[in-house]
């Protein structure tokens, strides 16, 4: 049993390790049917068209040193916002801000609208939210 099965493996190992083993086109009830194997006697030998297809190659790595990859800069703002401590007041009243453009978007949504002003209100509370979740506001 174990004799059967290792000489099974090998020979699967040595079907996978042929990388320029021939790929058959034939003809089947869905359409093209492409198989390692030919199927059958109007099997055509089916050649790959790899002209469209980029490889990379990287450059090689240093010996015994991995490449760091460089992270990419942050905005100028960023940087600066992130240097100073949050201010808590500020936080609090930008998300005070947000909640009363929300309910006043969710208030004309209540009323009386028509299709194009339907799609703005939607579009805009959807960026309200979204902003309300960057700004971390509960």
């Amino acid at each position: 049993m174990r004799v059967a099965a290792i000489v099974f493996g090998l020979s699967l190992l040595t079907k996978a390790v042929g990388a320029s083993a021939a790929i058959y086109r034939c003809a089947g009830e869905n359409g093209p049917v492409y198989s390692d194997q030919p199927c059958g006697a109007h099997a055509n030998r089916h050649e790959i068209d790899d002209s469209r297809v980029t490889v990379y190659t990287p450059p090689p790595a240093e010996k015994g040193r991995a490449v760091p990859a460089t992270p990419a800069k942050p905005a100028k703002n960023k940087r600066a916002r992130a240097a100073r401590p949050p201010d808590p007041a500020r936080h609090e009243a930008a998300c005070a801000k947000l909640a009363q453009a929300l309910r006043d978007v969710r208030t004309k949504m209540r009323t009386g609208y028509g299709a194009k002003e339907g799609e703005r209100l939607k579009e805009r509370r959807r960026q309200l939210e979204e902003r309300r979740r960057i700004e971390k506001c509960g």
